[in-house]
């Protein structure tokens, strides 16, 4: 059997037409392409040119892996200042945390000092006060029979007082009188100039003698014109003159034991006066031991038993009252807290240096510190060191440091939380390059030197020490190599741009 022939069936021109379409679309759209690229390259072409020259023009060889060129322009923009690798003195330092305390001369305990009754209270808690001021009354009798002790030693020293003055009267006028006899005055002479002067027992000792010898003085003369005519024997005038002389020898004694007498009684007052003064003194300490500060000794009112219990409490320093722990009218004992009393016009910084950098802390009692304080926006000041402690406290394995730091504006509160920057070791010259010249990328510090004419080196560098100011390199540079200070990072994002570019 003869199968007959399949015909094929006709295309048509559109079926053709549709079936050629994708291949013509993606001609179209390679064309538009490379119409618009030849159309951007056309304008591009002149700057990039420029650009190419001014690379050119700046240098001429192919640049290296961690060399960067820039235009002049770029250069300009950028600002880029270099300053000299250098010797300079470089300081290491720590920051350590700490805080504020209270210095500890300036906040007591102002405790009463006796037993009694809080008669009256003057002050409250905030209050500012002054050195002096009144902080309460206090009524108790072991001041009263303080006080009553200073009215007796005051009246011991009065009579002690009167006692040497009549001594030194006596002495005084007895000098006078030896004076007077010294040149034979008559007796009444001598008595109508010391008739109501005070000599004491002395006046009849000396007179009586001094009288006796001049009747002796008279007798003699008397005696001596009749020997020569007879009427008196010569016997007489002897018996005449050695009782003439046992009247002035009797005078003279009188005369020496009268003013050595006279000097010991006024020595002896002069000794009972010192002791009277010292027992008023140590009665006036009981009393301001008592009180806590000294008291106006010539003014104060020992006049009746209310004010002699009366004790004045008064602040020992001016500062801010920071508690009361009594009211008026309430018994107290003595060392009972009446009032806490702080200055904070200087305050402490405490902070521990760790064991394993104390040994390298630079510290000297008066060496400054700077105190960062992160809750007035970082503020910075300076404190002066007190001292650094010897012991390492075994709980936090640390030393202390405890410093002085001014607080008259009354910025900062005890409690506040501080960061103390202190020097380790001693500052020593090296070669260093500005913080910010310090670059780093993958663990790797490096700077860029600068070659001049907008060419910049890339040199890796090792640092050691470093302060805010200086950064110590150990290697990589030499001194005087010109080091790019402001726009270091441009440079470093340039040059990581150029790598990636390549």
């Amino acid at each position: 059997m003869i199968e007959a022939p399949v015909e094929t069936p006709k295309t048509s021109p559109i079926q053709n037409l549709l079936k050629g379409l994708p291949t013509l679309l993606v001609l179209a759209v390679m064309g538009g392409g490379w119409l618009v690229m030849h159309h951007i390259n056309s304008k591009s072409g002149p700057i990039e040119e420029a650009e190419s020259a001014d690379a050119e023009s700046a240098d001429s060889e192919t640049p290296l892996a961690d060399t960067l060129v820039l235009p002049a322009g770029k250069v300009r923009v950028a600002q880029l200042q270099s300053a000299p690798a250098q010797s300079q003195a470089v300081q290491h330092f720590h920051t350590v945390p700490g805080r504020l305390r209270y210095d500890e001369t300036k906040h007591v305990d102002v405790k009463a000092p006796m037993d009694g009754i809080l008669a009256e209270m003057h002050v409250t808690p905030g209050q500012h006060v002054q050195t002096g001021d009144l902080i309460a009354i206090l009524r108790s009798p072991e001041i009263g029979q303080a006080r009553a002790e200073i009215l007796k030693r005051r009246q011991e020293r009065e009579i002690a007082q009167q006692v040497f003055q009549r001594e030194a009267t006596i002495a005084s006028n007895l000098r006078e009188l030896s004076q007077m006899l010294d040149q034979g005055d008559s007796m009444k002479t001598i008595e109508a100039a010391l008739n109501n002067r005070a000599l004491g027992t002395y006046r009849q000792q000396i007179l009586s003698a001094y009288s006796k010898m001049r009747l002796a003085d008279e007798l003699l003369e008397k005696v001596r014109p009749l020997v020569a005519s007879g009427s008196v024997s010569g016997r007489t005038v002897r018996e005449r003159e050695g009782e003439r002389q046992l009247a002035e020898t009797e005078f003279r004694t009188a005369r020496d034991q009268a003013t050595f007498a006279a000097d010991q009684a006024l020595l002896s007052a002069q000794a009972d006066l010192d002791e009277a003064d010292r027992q008023l003194n140590l009665a006036w300490q009981a009393v301001e031991t008592l009180l806590g500060y000294k008291e106006d000794r010539a003014n104060a009112n020992l006049s009746n038993e209310e004010a002699l219990s009366r004790l004045e409490i008064r602040a020992p320093f001016s500062g801010t009252v920071e508690a009361r722990h009594f009211a008026g009218s309430e018994r107290v004992a003595r060392g009972d807290c009446l009032i806490v009393l702080a200055n904070t016009d200087s305050l402490y910084v405490e902070a521990s240096i760790r064991e394993s950098d104390w040994s390298a802390v630079s510290l000297q009692t008066g060496t400054p510190v700077s105190v960062a304080v992160p809750a007035l926006q970082g503020q910075q000041f300076t404190a002066t060191v007190n001292y650094l402690g010897r012991e390492v406290q075994s709980d936090t394995n640390s030393v202390p440091l405890v410093a002085s730091i001014n607080n008259t504006d009354g910025l900062l509160r005890p409690g506040m939380f501080v960061r103390v920057t202190v020097p380790i070791g001693h500052a020593k010259q090296a070669l260093s390059v500005k913080p910010e010249s310090v670059i780093q990328h993958e663990n790797q510090q490096f700077v860029f030197v600068d070659l001049n004419g907008g060419q910049f080196k890339r040199v890796d560098i090792t640092t050691g020490q470093a302060s805010d100011e200086w950064v110590e390199v150990t290697e990589g540079l030499s001194p005087g190599q010109l080091v790019v200070t402001n726009g270091a990072f441009l440079l470093k994002s340039e040059l990581l741009l150029q790598g990636e570019g390549e």
